[in-house]
């Protein structure tokens, strides 16, 4: 059996046609990385990366435990925010959906999700600031109570800025999603 390079990081499949009982595992994106996002986060790792280089190459040519210090409060926060800013996002499986923001992830199973909501107003590009258009939000169900879960389906998202398409495919795929599971 021919391997791909770094093989290891690709799941075993094993070969051969899928029961009626297969279920999707893994976490499928509602929506791709739209190019505002992908902009503010490759120039955001490109400056990171010249910060925490700079940072080490100053600790390493003169080597002081408050320098070094400094620079791992400094880096390893803006490395973590990073990372989580490539995460972030609408997830779907068979299992529920999760939405992952900056600082948390939320987890609902499919079947506490009451209804599927198209709400106006939006936050700009993920800031505080509403502006108009739509997003989507999930009404869950727990313990009698109603409770709201805004979803990064949003017409002002990095993901879908100034792209109709993609908040239609989006919102089509989100409603698909919550229909046949």
């Amino acid at each position: 059996m021919r391997r791909p390079i770094f093989w290891f990081l690709f799941p075993a499949r094993e070969p051969g046609p899928l029961d009626g009982s297969a279920a999707q595992a893994t976490w499928l994106r509602i929506c791709p990385r739209g190019p505002w996002r992908l902009a503010f986060l490759i120039v955001a790792t490109l400056g990171t990366v010249t910060l925490a280089s700079a940072a080490v190459a100053a600790v390493l040519a003169a080597p002081s435990w408050a320098g070094a210090g400094i620079t791992v409060v400094v880096v390893i926060p803006i490395v973590a925010l990073l990372a989580r800013g490539w995460v972030a996002g609408t997830y779907v499986c068979d299992r529920g959906v999760k939405v992952s923001s900056i600082l948390s992830t939320e987890v609902l199973p499919w079947a506490s999700v009451a209804a599927f909501q198209v709400e106006g107003g939006s936050r700009w590009l993920g800031t505080p600031l509403r502006i108009g258009g739509e997003r989507i939000e999930l009404l869950a169900r727990e313990d009698g109570d109603v409770r709201r879960m805004g979803t990064h389906v949003e017409t002002a998202s990095p993901d879908l800025w100034l792209r109709p398409q993609a908040w239609d495919a989006a919102s089509d795929r989100l409603r698909t999603w919550l229909r046949e599971s």
